[in-house]
């Protein structure tokens, strides 16, 4: 793995998978790094490489990451005192023009770019999709919760793949808010089914429950050769 540092963030890329080839690039936004999860989508995918159900490929992230401020698109006041600052767009740019073109120099890559993330993370993912525009993107447990999203990608809709995914427990909370992800990601699918490839899975349990595989799945249905967009 390769660390190093850009405009004050710890970045990291790893290549997964053996090729010679340029390869696609995905962009984890789950936070901080963590090894111990990290190691179990890399796991779960070489084994589908190894196999021929996915591409390799390079991921790579960065950090320090605060959740409410650096993954919300917009400010929200939420319940219990929660601030979300809304300053996504600043973790988009850094992403978009500083840290994608540096890994373009340092690796060799075919020029997909995909976005995968968890919870906020996962609406960072599909709302930078929306903005500006990838290959694809896969929302994790995304929080498609957030008031006005629908109406943003309503106004939005993206091209190529997009993968989404919500715990079939998620929605069953006393939270205001939250309790909304299931029907609001149903309907994120079916606004997103007009103008991208699209599917939907709804994992088992609630919203902590098995993360990295829940990633490591969106990651291999972006990267098997089997989904393209046609």
């Amino acid at each position: 793995m390769l660390e190093f540092e850009l405009a004050k963030k710890n970045c990291w890329a790893e290549q997964i998978g053996l090729s010679n080839q340029p390869m696609p690039l995905v962009i984890l936004l789950s936070g901080d790094f963590e090894e111990e999860s990290f190691s179990e989508i890399r796991e779960m995918l070489i084994k589908q490489i190894n196999q021929g159900n996915c591409q390799p490929f390079l991921i790579a992230g960065f950090g320090h990451i605060d959740w409410d401020r650096d993954y919300s698109p917009w400010y929200l006041e939420g319940s219990k005192d929660r601030i979300f600052e809304g300053k996504a767009d600043e973790t988009i740019d850094f992403m978009a023009n500083i840290l994608l073109p540096e890994l373009k120099q340092r690796f060799p890559l075919n020029g997909e770019v995909y976005p995968v993330g968890y919870s906020l993370g996962g609406l960072t993912a599909i709302y930078a999709h929306c903005s500006i525009g990838f290959t694809g993107c896969g929302s994790c447990s995304g929080a498609l919760w957030f008031p006005g999203w629908l109406d943003y990608v309503q106004e939005h809709l993206p091209t190529g793949k997009v993968y989404l995914s919500l715990g079939g427990k998620e929605d069953k909370t006393k939270d205001s808010l939250m309790c909304k992800v299931g029907i609001t990601t149903q309907q994120t699918k079916e606004l997103i089914a007009k103008s991208a490839k699209v599917t939907y899975v709804k994992e088992p349990g609630g919203h902590f429950k098995e993360v990295p595989q829940r990633i490591g799945r969106a990651i291999w249905w972006l990267l098997n050769p089997k989904n393209g967009t046609e």
